[in-house]
């Protein structure tokens, strides 16, 4: 039997379902969320101040531009990046969430966030 993959949040999971998303890619996005979670968690006992909201949110939507270019799913490539984010901003997400999609793979970015940071390494784990 297969483990039940973590939830995303609503507003994710229809927005993924209007763009008829891949298993693959909601699988991805769903164990990227469920490692920045407990991360986030680990921040705050620790008493690192972040903006859990759009940590979560930026991982559980990073590669969301990989609707637009699914052939990155199993391949290299950062054309997702830029067309993730616009197709964020283009259905009214808030820059501070949307960002995540064109940041998540920009580590050594000056100016990048905790929580830029965060949903890299969530990415990554």
């Amino acid at each position: 039997m297969t483990p039940a993959l973590p939830p995303l949040p609503p507003a994710v999971v229809d927005l993924l379902d209007a763009l008829d998303a891949p298993p693959r890619l909601r699988a991805h996005l769903a164990l990227v969320h469920e490692v920045a979670a407990t991360i986030a968690d680990h921040c705050a006992a620790t008493g690192l101040d972040l903006d859990r909201e759009a940590l979560l949110y930026g991982a559980a939507t990073h590669d969301i531009g990989k609707t637009v270019h699914p052939e990155e799913l199993s391949g290299p490539g950062s054309a997702h990046e830029p067309a993730g984010h616009a197709l964020l901003r283009e259905r009214g997400v808030p820059e501070r969430l949307a960002r995540f999609a064109r940041s998540h793979a920009s580590w050594g970015e000056p100016g990048a966030t905790v929580e830029e940071l965060l949903v890299s390494l969530a990415d990554k784990a």
